[in-house]
């Protein structure tokens, strides 16, 4: 008997079979377009009631008012008769419109069981096989009038990415056997990571908080759970919609697969570098308008992909962004620092590190150098240079973190206050957070449209909007290394 289980309950109560696959989709499909508050009043259980300092807790008022079942730390599936797992997905609105807001947890691991497992039968193993992704609409201001938008099951088997989830794992093992879980993070995956879990930060003599024992080691390891990275969920949620936005390298290059199509995409891109990108787009009868569009012009043409506006589903499932760096000719300097993308003040400085914005953008990023010989050398005269894969390194990835730590202690200190100073003849207006110069890889600057592009800092100071960049002599050395 299973103990978190109760089906002739849930058929009673619930008006649907939990044993069957048709039938609990069914049910799922009953909530659609219903927000939080509709779906507890058409349940036989209304008592529940939300709490809001509870991350997870819509998604246990789904779990236990539509489908009847309570919270449990079971290691088999959720709906354990018919083997599966259910998870929800909460959206959010952005300026590309619904994305998914966050990672998808799918089990705690425990280091000690984990070096004694083998994949086929693994607890990870049992709990993807095949998953129930409810997605909902999450409203900040009032989590009942969050709507649920959409239902999908997901079958491990009949995806292509199900070798790189299982080397995601077996690195993880490794790491484990090792005596290395105290190294393990979410940059070494690319699908199913190792992520934090518990309340994080530290106690009040500076020690981490949720630490646990791991084997074949005596120091402390952070306690950990194997979650689907929230690239690969946001990717499958908008093809579920937008399927024509999307082409797929292992479908289009020849002779890629899930395990190779970083190096195929590579390899080809190689087999370009010296060329003008007026040639370039002669010889594939494509016209290149701007930088920006050059990158996506030229890896795509050179995979083969009919539509350069078409987006990358493998790199989107996996978090790599595809950037072109534009390099001076004479001394291969960087001719500008990269940036990403604005953050806003009052929400960066309550992020975690391992659930930051920049970890996920420094994660993994295919860079197109692309030389000329001065600023405003035509685009048709530009030369494609070698492109090359950046995975920052573990020293590289503690540095950022640093860096990053002392500028959310600097805006939460109001070093973001603007402020005027004379710039010859002119004013220019600059605040207090570090300078480039300061730093070793990472710095915030401006990176707003124009003078009325602000934002507004916990304090009331509205400084220009901010971003995170990698520095310019990062950048180069970066060039150095790879090309």
């Amino acid at each position: 008997m299973i103990s978190h289980y109760n089906k002739e309950r849930i058929k009673r109560f619930y008006n649907y079979d939990p044993s069957k696959e048709n039938s609990i989709f069914s049910k799922a499909k009953e909530l659609l377009n219903k927000n939080i508050s509709e779906a507890i009043s058409a349940s036989p259980y209304r008592s529940r009631c939300l709490n809001p300092r509870s991350k997870g807790d819509i998604g246990n008022i789904i779990q236990e008012c539509c489908f009847g079942l309570p919270a449990n730390s079971s290691e088999l599936p959720d709906f354990p008769e018919a083997k599966i797992e259910l998870k929800i997905i909460p959206l959010e609105r952005t300026s590309q419109g619904l994305t998914v807001k966050e990672r998808t947890k799918i089990c705690s691991i425990n280091y000690h069981k984990l070096i004694k497992e083998i994949w086929p039968s693994s607890h990870a193993k049992r709990k993807l096989n095949k998953i129930l992704f409810i997605y909902y609409e999450y409203n900040a201001l009032s989590k009942l009038d969050s709507k649920i938008k959409f239902c999908d099951m997901w079958a491990l088997n009949k995806i292509k990415e199900q070798p790189i989830i299982r080397s995601d794992w077996e690195v993880v093992k490794k790491k484990v056997e090792q005596g290395l879980a105290h190294e393990l993070s979410e940059t070494l995956s690319r699908i199913l990571a190792a992520t934090r879990s518990g309340s994080g930060g530290v106690d009040q003599n500076g020690i981490a908080r949720d630490l646990t024992t791991q084997p074949n080691s005596r120091i402390p390891a952070l306690r950990r759970a194997f979650s689907i990275k929230q690239s690969y969920t946001n990717q499958r949620w908008l093809e579920l919609f937008k399927k024509d936005i999307f082409e797929s390298i292992i479908d289009t290059l020849p002779g890629a697969s899930a395990s190779n199509f970083e190096d195929k995409v590579l390899k080809k891109l190689w087999s370009f570098k010296g060329q003008k990108l007026g040639d370039f787009a002669n010889k594939l009868k494509i016209s290149i308008p701007s930088g920006k569009n050059a990158a996506a012009a030229i890896i795509k043409k050179a995979i083969g992909f009919k539509n350069v506006n078409s987006r990358i589903k493998e790199f989107d499932q996996i978090g790599t962004e595809v950037r072109v760096l534009p390099i001076r000719t004479k001394d291969h300097k960087p001719w500008e620092a990269v940036s990403f993308s604005q953050f806003k003040f009052k929400e960066v400085i309550k992020e975690a590190w391992e659930d930051s914005e920049l970890l996920q953008f420094v994660d993994s990023i295919l860079f197109i150098p692309i030389y000329r010989k001065a600023a405003k050398t035509p685009l048709s005269q530009r030369v494609i240079g070698k492109a090359f894969l950046w995975k920052p390194t573990k020293n590289e990835l503690e540095t950022i973190q640093e860096e990053w730590s002392m500028y959310l202690d600097e805006i939460k200190s109001g070093k973001a206050k603007p402020r005027k100073i004379k710039s010859g003849s002119k004013t220019k207006e600059v605040t207090s957070l570090s300078k480039e110069s300061n730093t070793k890889i990472i710095h915030i600057r401006p990176h707003a449209k124009n003078r009325k592009d602000r934002d507004e800092d916990q304090f009331g100071n509205r400084p220009v909007k901010h971003s995170f960049w990698l520095n310019k002599a990062f950048v180069h050395e970066l060039l150095r290394k790879n090309v």
